[in-house]
């Protein structure tokens, strides 16, 4: 199977009228180690981009034609250098995002690699990367939950959007966890739902169930 690639809006769920969860599943359906593609047997790969190339992106876009229209309308003075400082970041930013970051499962080996463009970021364990049930509350008291993939030295990709059906986003992430063999652990620090089948091989037992607390 040939390498997947995510763009910058891949993994989100940009369809307003459906529900995350039901979005996810599909997604599921259509390939059920999505974002995922098995390159071959046991080694999975995942190529995309992070989520704040946007944010960086737009900023850039926002400073470029704020200082244009300054210098348009303004004598040159001081703010004018504030304006193409602004700029310089957002450029900096942008280019510093705009590598594809790719993530790979070796389970035959039981370990995972996250590169950014050509350069490897970090190999280790894969122990270390998960699939989890974020949350967060909202200011009406309700809480939304997402899908994430995350781990040591991985930048957090969100599988989903947020919704408020947890139970139903629960249910496709442990799915997922386990067609990829990856840890799931639960919205909670601790939880009945977590799904280990990963620990430290460097560890004793008790030092391996401590470290997994610090990743959840």
């Amino acid at each position: 199977m040939s390498k997947k690639h995510v763009g910058v809006f891949g993994t989100w769920d940009l369809n307003f009228w459906t529900p995350p969860e039901e979005v996810f599943r599909r997604k599921l359906e259509k390939n059920p180690i999505h974002p995922f593609s098995e390159t071959s047997p046991d080694h999975f790969e995942v190529s995309l981009r992070s989520p704040w190339l946007w944010v960086s992106s737009v900023c850039l876009l926002a400073t470029f034609f704020g200082t244009v229209g300054y210098y348009v309308t303004n004598p040159v003075d001081q703010f004018l250098t504030y304006f193409v400082m602004a700029f310089m970041v957002c450029l900096y930013a942008t280019f510093v995002y705009s590598d594809v970051r790719r993530i790979v499962l070796d389970m035959t080996r039981n370990e995972y690699e996250f590169h950014t463009g050509n350069r490897l970021v970090y190999r280790g364990h894969v122990h270390n990367v998960y699939i989890r049930l974020v949350g967060q509350k909202s200011g009406t008291g309700d809480t939304y939950y997402k899908i994430v993939l995350n781990g040591f030295h991985v930048e957090e990709q969100a599988l989903t959007s947020s919704s408020i059906r947890r139970h139903k986003l629960e249910k496709l992430g442990r799915k997922l966890a386990a067609r990829l063999n990856l840890n799931y652990f639960d919205f909670v620090d601790e939880s009945v739902k977590h799904v280990v089948r990963h620990r430290c091989p460097y560890a004793s037992p008790e030092e391996s169930v401590e470290s997994l607390s610090h990743i959840a």
